[in-house]
């Protein structure tokens, strides 16, 4: 197999191994009675701490005014906080709250420990293929954020 083919063929297996995943297992997310759009600014402010509506709709592609009611909705739930920006006193920043990054926590580790009964299940030698294809896919990715400015 060339590498165009190497390269397809990978995006279709974690495309597969997505909706594999997805299709024994409902979301964990279930349970939160979050919407989708919800979902994304918790784990957008997870990654990136603190930012402001208009970094959110930015990130997303959407209208500042689309983000309001999202944010509205989270802080009601008591999962996001707004503090005043003190760069901009027309604005506001926006983060989790400890509620939220809690949340957010427990949706991490039971993706963790699902991901790890299965491994456990494969034999050493596709575990450590597995590991050395994973580590070779990080460093690409972190290249690639550098080439294109983001640290």
């Amino acid at each position: 197999m060339d590498k165009q083919e190497n390269t397809k063929s990978i995006i279709r297996l974690i495309h597969n191994l997505t909706l594999s995943a997805e299709a024994r297992d409902p979301h964990p997310w279930l349970h939160l009675e979050l919407t989708r759009e919800q979902l994304r600014v918790i784990f957008l402010l997870s990654f990136k701490g603190r930012v402001s509506p208009g970094e959110v709709a930015e990130s997303f592609g959407v209208p500042k005014a689309n983000v309001t009611s999202v944010v509205d909705r989270l802080v009601a739930k008591g999962l996001v906080s707004r503090q005043e920006n003190s760069d901009d006193r027309r604005s506001y920043i926006l983060s989790l709250t400890e509620e939220g990054r809690s949340q957010v926590e427990r949706l991490r580790e039971i993706g963790t420990a699902r991901i790890g009964r299965v491994l456990e299940r494969m034999p050493n030698k596709a575990l450590a293929s597995l590991r050395m294809g994973l580590e070779s896919l990080i460093t690409a990715l972190k290249e690639e954020g550098e080439d294109n400015g983001c640290h």
